[in-house]
């Protein structure tokens, strides 16, 4: 059986590898940010120029279609351009009132009963929020359990500036484990 200070003794083995870690990662977010901001100025620069000539030739193609009836693209150095059929997106206020203008034109017979099942998506899903408030043999007889619950270990740094990083990398690794091990 494990002692309080066997235990303390891993946690601050623990808290060691945790403090190696997150050097690391400042050093990389650090390198990071070294080459993003010595590069960004001319990203950001390049990227409003594409989008300038995008814009450029896309007003060209449309001021000229008829450039564009045989064939109705070409290709030169990776860029494909000229005119294709759009399907266009479809956009509606309100969900509810399209749904209650569906039935109607149904009960009018318009549209078939077959059809309103394909046009209206009915969603059903137990709520967890509201099925963690019922009493526990009620939630057991709806065939609910809770999982996780009760006492479990708590490991957890409480003074990391890259904590979040750092967790992502352990659970990354934990899961990896368990995956080789599982």
């Amino acid at each position: 059986m494990a002692t309080l200070q066997d235990i303390q003794k891993r946690a601050a083995t623990l808290s060691e590898a945790r403090d190696k870690l997150s050097v690391l990662m400042l050093t990389l977010q650090a390198n990071i940010d070294t080459v993003k901001n010595g590069a960004m100025s001319d990203i950001k620069r390049v990227s409003r120029q594409i989008a300038k000539e995008h814009a450029e030739l896309a007003e060209l193609i449309k001021a000229n279609p008829e450039l564009f009836a045989k064939p109705r693209s070409y290709v030169v150095d990776g860029i494909k351009f000229g005119m294709q059929a759009s399907q266009g997106s479809l956009k509606w206020e309100d969900d509810d009132k399209v749904c209650t203008r569906i039935r109607r034109m149904a009960e009018a017979g318009e549209i078939s009963p077959d059809q309103v099942e394909l046009l209206i998506k009915t969603t059903e899903k137990p709520v967890a929020s509201v099925l963690a408030q019922l009493e526990p043999g009620l939630r057991k007889r709806l065939g609910v359990s809770v999982e996780g619950d009760g006492d479990q270990p708590l490991i957890k740094s409480v003074d990391s500036t890259v904590e979040k990083a750092v967790n992502n990398l352990i659970n990354a690794a934990i899961k990896e484990a368990q995956a080789e091990g599982g």
